[in-house]
């Protein structure tokens, strides 16, 4: 039953009377943030995750589920479930490369069953997590929404795939392509994003690693921009879309170090190791598709974003 994996962080009342967003994968990274912004415009937010919430909001409901499972069911027999934030997802290009099955599993299986619940009971809305890994051989810079879709991972595969299924569902939904998400809370192991790892290391002072000549160029965006463009996405009639969430700046992963380095007055050494499978060479997202339907733009820039970065790796190690 349900309630033996559920941890109560709220004192429930009647569910059967309220309406609630489910969002998958709210114990993590980006999820943990767009609960705590859902919380805060006062949503009732179900939460379901493999994990423990490491970090829990007191006001959300949190229920330790895989979505591979059939107890995932129970939650919408429990709670009545308007609107869907599909976050929970394999989250790494190089582990898709090495276990293509389980990013298989994680990342199409477990979204076809989120998308037949969300028809099953009568779900007026998803908004899905999908990624910049779709645009692998840029014909032009700021890439937009247009830009033809290609692969060099089975990460990028499995999310494109995830968002063909959601198309045809017949459901009214938002497919978010996600820039380089970074920020407070990210895990410096499990979606080894660059800035965490690089973060992690240098308040350590232990050495850091570049993949390849770090001229590579990124997109970074803030973990809590992210959140509110879920959460405008959520919030309008906007449907049937796919957009990208971006700052529409270029960042070279050097240049990213040297912010890094002065943020954390870094003293250690730095080594260059051949670049990874499933890389891509320079990856910049036109954001003004999401500025014309949404009214959402980035707030934070890249040296504030990791001032606030760097200040949580200090306080948690």
């Amino acid at each position: 039953m349900i309630q033996a994996q559920e941890i109560m962080l709220v004192q429930e009342t009647n569910a059967s009377d309220e309406s609630f967003i489910l969002i998958t994968g709210g114990a993590g990274f980006i999820g943990s943030h767009t609960v705590d912004l859902f919380v805060e415009h006062g949503f009732n937010i179900v939460v379901v995750d493999r994990k423990l919430p490491q970090f829990s909001n007191p006001k959300a409901i949190y229920c330790q589920l895989d979505i591979n499972s059939a107890e995932f069911e129970t939650v919408f027999q429990k709670y009545r479930i308007d609107k869907i934030v599909h976050l929970a997802a394999q989250a790494s290009v190089s582990y898709s490369v090495t276990n293509p099955l389980e990013d298989a599993q994680d990342n199409i299986l477990a979204s076809i069953r989120v998308i037949e619940m969300a028809k099953k009971y009568n779900v007026t809305k998803i908004v899905v997590s999908s990624s910049a890994a779709l645009y692998a051989h840029p014909q032009y810079f700021p890439i937009d929404e247009d830009h033809p879709t290609e692969y060099l991972s089975p990460y990028g595969i499995s999310k494109h795939t995830m968002e063909e299924y959601l198309k045809i569902s017949g459901i009214d939904y938002i497919i978010f392509r996600f820039a380089n998400v970074y920020g407070p809370r990210q895990n410096s192991l499990g979606e080894a994003g660059v800035v965490a790892i690089f973060t992690d290391h240098m308040v350590q002072n232990k050495p850091v690693q570049i993949h390849g000549d770090g001229e590579q160029v990124r997109d970074f965006i803030y973990v809590k921009d992210v959140a509110s463009a879920v959460y405008a996405g959520i919030v309008s009639s906007v449907s049937g879309e796919v957009i990208n969430v971006s700052t529409c700046h270029d960042t070279t992963i050097n240049e990213l170090y040297q912010e890094l380095k002065n943020a954390t007055n870094y003293q250690g050494e730095v080594e260059h190791v051949p670049m990874r499978v499933g890389d891509i060479r320079k990856s910049i997202l036109d954001n003004s598709k999401a500025q014309k339907l949404l009214g959402w733009k980035p707030a934070i820039d890249l040296r504030t974003g990791i001032k606030q970065t760097v200040e949580f790796f200090q306080i948690t190690k």
